[in-house]
């Protein structure tokens, strides 16, 4: 009995031990009011709080979750100031449950964050040294359920509302140490304060698909957003908005901020990577976008078949300040592999290749501070590290960007041990740096700057040793740019030290730019010390092959609004066999081919720059009228083929040529250096074939005047020269020759001149200063770019005009009118005061004058002559006076494009006498003036500007004599006038437009000597008497003084100012009112002369008292 007994017990001790590990059934519980007191799951069961409810503590865990049973938190956990070690959600062990969070989260310190050294800026640390958690769970056997942050925004893409905020060090948002059997999905924020944290460490993997959304922010030394490591059987995707950072600050603040900033060193610490990715991800990682361009589909929520509903992706935005990457796939303990992403069946156009890596959004890596090196994306290359290998290719469809300020800028790394065998580029990839600014003043208003004596370096793709990478490809939309402001730093595009990397093609952008700086402040911008990089493979040895390709070379509307591809920057190749070929777009930049057999091929694409062919057997080829334009220099061979565009090889061009062939629609041209005019630019060893209708450019590298031949190539083979075209800028005259080489073969030479008169089409005016005003050009170099790059004679004269002084008598031409003018005036008093009485008179006389371009360069002239005299009754009949006149006049030189500009005035007194006996009427004056001048002469092209004002006198005087014939009311008045001018001007020097523009003009002595005669008709019925009168007018004697002229240890040369005897027409009318104590007339004239005409209109009136 008593075994039996102990049978029974044993047997009832192990059932009720058998149903206590599995469980009672328990009920579910519902926390709705706030409560202190913490919760378990093995007395709550299912647990739910609701959002009235919530949980306040200041130590310990809030909610535990020690069974199989789900948690659901709509209500917050607060445990602000707590103990170490608190923990608002602990899962403790391996447990089978779903835990949604759509709620606040607290665990906080009690910890002041203070300003140390009273600069004004909250110095680290930034929390206590406690160790806290939001949520984790523990123990080595899984979590076997789904976890789920919720966003808690009203609209799916909103901030996130549900917030998890720790404070502490060594803390966690949440971190799961176990695997995670089921899917994770993390759609609230995360604030994290203190060093060495971590927003979501997942540290043994996840079976399901991993979703990294809504926001996280770090702030603390070595803090992370993101940590993953472990197995991850499904996709990774991320599309949230992170950032980290160990800095006091993330913008660069102003100078004298930035002084106590570096001051600090707990301002500067720095935050440990971003997004750490350290285990396998069997089905790819993601860096997320939202969906572009799809089509409407109420029916599929899932268009590209991620598997995450289209509605609630955004752009992820990852951002790191300081020198940890914003992204890094690496391990120190294990090789990683990276699967292929995999789309479900709701993909609408899932991508061709099944990417290990795709980036969308935006990830950035910014040292911000003074040194700091930064990185965007890092794959592999972590010290001690594993191999990371990334299945099928890596695809950047949003932008990586790493900048820097005096440090090195990455923007996507390729480090050792990382395998893939593409990288396509379908958005933006940026490295930029910037030497850092140390101080910055200003005197009076001239800033002054000087820059830290540490160079930055950008770089875009950097491919490292240990890598492997065999093809990039920047397809449509894609750009790959490297920045620099610096003149020490360096920046490059793509950089392959792997000597692995076979294949570029290039359909859209490839930059790279350095920017020079005034680094000592001496205000002279310093010598850039290396260019931009585009392309660096000077380490490979297998090989390259550049393509550049028009995706769109159709020249439609619609292909024409696809940007043309384009690769600025230079391109350094290694010793391999490469090829560089560009099927459309430009290459702006030098191209090193290295050693090996290369070729360079063109095709409707352009490059400037430079060429190094070097040490192989090469070959360069243009077609579909491509243009080349640069120096070509190698110490091996090259067969050049210009069967289609325009090859121009500048001075320094140095080749051996095994063929050269110049199509018939081609054209070569070559820069020629005029102080060794034998230095061939081509040592040929085969044929040299120019077709019919090919076209030779010469292009001189200096102004000179003497003729030359220059040798272009030659051959120790033939030459067969076709009917050629010559294009030579627009002064010189070319013509191509074949001439014998000294032991064998043939030399192609090129014989150039300036052009003749006839040829140039010039005035001897023009053609006399051509010489004298060339070589002053060509001592400046403005100057002689002018010269030489100008093919149309409308494109030199723009330039070569604006030389020339002025010399087509504007000056006497002008000023001499208001003497004449004078005269007329005399002409026109009538009446004689009587009994020894005295009377004035005044004018006002406007004219315009216009001289033609002939064999002067012509000028318009507008004026005015303002003169007024007092005379007095003798003899009866006659009368003597005085005058005083003004005139002044606005000459423009209307062959000087940028018109050359005059003000020229005379101020003359004078004496003079008229009889009046019957109808007849006679007057002679003469006078002295004093005379001023003020000339601007610009050069719009080149920016010259020259003044001058100098002085002179004037002689002056006139006679004339009319007889009235009174037919009743109609008068006809016979008159005759003769007038004489002349003009002493004195020497002037311009200044202002610099030694090789201003001049030195000589004296200038001018006169002219002109008689008239012309018949008046006039109608004296009425108050107002209407006149009108015809005649002609001769110029007796006429010198335009010549003008002789010199630039600044120049030699002078002569204009003259043409010839300007002859006669022409005059007509005119007046409308005048007369009485025996007043006048007034308005009149009107017309005079046409072989040489210049003249418009005028003139106001006289006398009054006696």
């Amino acid at each position: 009995m008593r075994k039996n007994r102990l049978m029974t017990a044993t047997a009832l001790s192990m059932t009720l031990a058998a149903l206590s590990l599995t469980g009672p059934a328990l009920a579910a519980t519902t926390i709705s009011t706030a409560t202190t007191a913490p919760v378990n799951t093995t007395t709550a069961g299912d647990l739910t709080v609701t959002t009235a409810g919530s949980i306040t503590l200041t130590s310990g865990t809030a909610i535990t979750v020690n069974s199989d049973n789900d948690v659901t938190l709509n209500g917050k956990i607060d445990m602000l100031k707590s103990a170490a070690g608190s923990t608002a959600i602990l899962v403790d062990g391996g447990r089978t449950a779903d835990l949604t969070i759509n709620a606040n989260i607290t665990v906080g310190d009690n910890f002041t964050v203070v300003d140390t050294n009273g600069d004004g800026i909250l110095e680290a640390p930034y929390a206590d040294e406690a160790q806290r958690y939001g949520i984790r769970s523990t123990g080595a056997t899984p979590f076997i359920g789904n976890f789920e942050f919720k966003s808690g925004a009203a609209t799916p893409l909103a901030a996130p509302v549900n917030t998890i905020q720790v404070e502490g060090k060594n803390s966690y948002a949440i971190r799961f140490e176990n695997n995670v059997q089921g899917n994770f999905t993390m759609d609230g924020s995360i604030k994290m304060d203190g060093d060495n944290n971590v927003g979501v460490s997942l540290e043994n993997g996840v079976t399901g698909t991993t979703y990294l959304s809504g926001a996280i922010a770090t702030h603390g030394k070595d803090s992370s957003a993101v940590v993953l490591k472990g197995e991850f059987d499904g996709a990774v995707i991320i599309d949230g908005s992170y950032s980290a950072t160990g800095y006091a600050v993330t913008e660069r603040p102003g100078n004298e901020a930035m002084k106590k900033i570096l001051a600090t060193p707990s301002d500067l610490y720095q935050s440990g990577v971003l997004v750490d990715i350290a285990g396998n991800v069997d089905k790819g990682i993601q860096i997320g976008s939202t969906l572009a361009g799809t089509i409407v589909d109420t029916t599929n929520d899932d268009e590209d078949g991620n598997g995450i509903v289209d509605t609630n992706q955004s752009n992820a935005a990852l951002n790191s300040y300081g020198s940890a990457p914003a992204l890094r796939i690496a391990s120190t303990t294990q090789d990683l592999t990276i699967g292929g992403l995999v789309y479900n069946s709701k993909a609408v156009t899932p991508p061709a290749i099944n990417y290990a890596l795709s980036i969308g959004g935006t990830v950035t890596g910014q040292g911000v501070f003074r040194n700091v090196n930064a990185t965007g994306v890092q794959l592999g290359g972590v010290a001690g590290g594993h191999s990371v290998t990334l299945a099928n290719g890596v695809q950047v469809r949003g932008t990586v960007v790493g900048s820097a300020f005096g440090g090195t800028a990455t923007a996507l790394l390729f480090g050792a041990g990382a395998t893939t065998p593409l990288l396509d580029v379908e958005g933006a990839i940026r490295g930029a740096a910037e030497r850092d600014l140390l101080t910055t003043t200003t005197t009076g208003t001239t800033p002054t700057t000087t820059y830290d004596a540490v160079p930055g370096h950008a770089r875009g793709i950097d491919i490292a040793a240990g890598a492997t990478l065999p093809t990039i490809n920047i397809k449509k939309g894609g750009s790959v740019y490297a920045t620099s402001v610096g003149s020490q730093n360096t920046a490059i595009a793509i950089r392959d030290q792997s000597n692995t990397l076979t294949t570029i093609t290039n359909n859209a952008g490839i930059n790279a730019t350095v920017t020079g700086t005034d680094d000592n402040g001496d205000q002279v911008m310093d010598t850039i010390a290396t260019p931009g990089i585009a392309i660096d493979t000077r380490n490979n040895t297998v090989g390259l092959t550049l393509s550049q390709v028009d995706i769109a070379p159709a020249d439609t509307e619609a292909d024409n609004k696809i940007p043309a591809p384009f690769i600025i920057g230079d391109i350094l190749l290694g010793s391999g066999n490469d090829s560089v070929s560009s099927n459309g777009g430009l290459i702006g930049g030098n191209i090193n081919l290295g050693a090996g057999n290369d070729s360079l091929a063109l095709t409707k694409a352009s490059l400037i720059g430079n060429v190094d062919f070097g040490s192989g057997d090469n070959t360069f080829t243009l077609a579909g009228k491509s243009s080349f334009i640069g120096k070509a220099t190698g110490t091996g061979s090259v067969a050049v083929d210009i069967s289609d565009g325009i090859a121009f090889f500048n001075t320094g061009t140095n080749l051996n040529t095994t063929t050269f062939n110049v199509g018939a629609a081609s054209t070569l041209g070559v820069v020629l250096n005029p102080d060794s005019p034998a230095s061939q630019l081509f040592t040929g060893s085969g044929a040299v074939t120019f077709a019919n209708g090919s076209t030779v450019d010469v292009r001189p590298t200096k102004v000179f005047t003497a003729p030359t031949s220059f040798t272009v190539l030659t051959t120790t083979s033939t030459i067969s020269l076709g009917t050629v075209t010559t294009r030579i800028p627009y002064i010189y005259s070319t013509d191509l020759s074949k001439a014998a080489v000294t032991g064998g073969g043939e030399a192609l030479k090129a014989n150039v001149r300036l052009k003749t008169q006839s040829e140039a089409q010039y005035s001897d005016n023009q053609y006399a200063a051509l010489i004298p005003v060339l070589t002053v050009m060509g001592q400046d170099a403005l100057g002689s770019k002018a010269v030489l790059t100008e093919y149309t004679r409308e494109g030199f004269d723009r330039v070569y005009n604006q030389y020339l002084p002025d010399y087509s008598g504007e000056n006497i031409l002008g000023l001499s009118l208001g003497s004449a003018s004078l005269n007329r005036s005399l002409g026109s008093l009538t009446l004689i005061p009587g009994n020894g009485a005295g009377q004035y008179w005044l004018q006002e006389y406007g004219y315009q004058t216009k001289r033609d371009y002939a064999d002067t360069a012509g000028f318009e002239s507008t004026g005015f002559s303002f003169a007024g005299g007092r005379e007095a009754e003798v003899y009866g009949n006659q009368t003597v006076g005085f005058y005083l006149s003004y005139t002044a006049a606005t000459p423009t030189d209307t062959f000087a494009i940028s018109e050359e500009e005059m003000i020229n005035s005379d101020v003359t007194v004078g004496g003079y006498w008229r009889l009046k006996t019957g109808a007849f009427k006679g007057w002679a004056h003469a006078g002295v003036g004093f005379t001023n001048f003020e000339s601007l002469r610009q050069n719009s092209t080149l920016a010259y500007t020259s003044k001058a004002e100098w002085g002179g006198f004037s002689y002056s005087g006139g006679v004339g004599a009319s007889v009235d014939y009174q037919l009743g009311k109609i008068s006809i008045t016979p008159m005759v006038l003769a007038d004489y001018y002349a003009l002493s001007e004195e020497e002037h020097a311009e200044a202002g437009g610099g030694d090789y523009f201003d001049l030195t003009v000589s004296e200038r002595d001018s006169h002219l000597l002109s008689s008239t005669a012309m018949l008046n008709f006039s109608y004296g019925r009425f108050f107002l008497k209407p006149e009108l009168w015809f005649g002609y007018k001769q110029n007796i004697s006429a010198e335009i003084a010549n003008t002789v002229a010199n630039f600044k240890n120049g030699t002078p040369f002569t204009l003259t100012g043409g010839d300007l005897e002859g006669g022409g027409p005059i007509a005119g009318f007046r409308v005048s009112a007369d009485n025996e104590w007043s006048y007034f007339g308005i009149e009107g004239d017309y005079e046409k002369q072989d040489t210049y005409t003249n418009y005028s209109i003139a106001l006289r009136t006398r009054f006696q008292f």
